[in-house]
Formats: structure tokens, C-alpha cells, sequence
């Protein structure tokens, strides 16, 4: 099971909700959201998006994870804490 938490930033993290994920890209930075509570934050390893699912190499584990976009809501980070 995921570890939960809430959207905490640094001053100069911004985060934009990513509405296709043909606009992510091998390398960005994401955090997997649902409920207004972050499931996941990593970086981007593979997408598909005609599965609608992307692959994230996990920030505190490593761990590879494939993340559903039916399931979460997908947020790009840029600057800051998520880079």
C-alpha cells in the first residue's frame, strides 16, 4: 500500500495537472494524486497512453510503479522540492 500525504510545497514548487498524458514526457517529474492526498511521486519512465497508463520510478524507494490515469489524477512538478 502506497504511503499518504498531503500536497506540501517550497515556495518555488509548482505543480500543473496534467489533463493528457501525451504531454508527459520520459524524465518529467509527477506526484499521483486522488482525494487531494499524494499516492505517489517520482519520476516518469514510460508512458502509454493509449492504456492511459504511466510508469514512475518512485522518489523514496525507487520502486517502478504503473499508475492508471482512470484511477489518479496526474500533477507535473517544475523547480523546487519535486525536481
Amino acid at each position: 500500500m502506497p504511503a499518504v500525504s498531503t500536497p506540501q510545497y517550497s515556495p518555488a514548487t509548482r505543480s500543473k495537472r496534467v489533463r493528457n498524458i501525451r504531454s508527459i514526457r520520459r524524465g518529467d517529474h509527477v506526484e499521483v494524486r486522488s482525494g487531494g492526498h499524494i499516492y505517489y511521486r517520482g519520476e516518469v519512465r514510460d508512458t502509454a497512453p493509449g492504456l492511459g497508463t504511466i510508469w514512475i520510478r518512485e522518489d523514496d524507494e525507487g520502486t517502478r510503479t504503473a499508475v492508471s490515469v482512470e484511477d489518479f489524477s496526474i500533477w507535473k512538478i517544475s523547480g523546487g522540492a519535486g525536481r
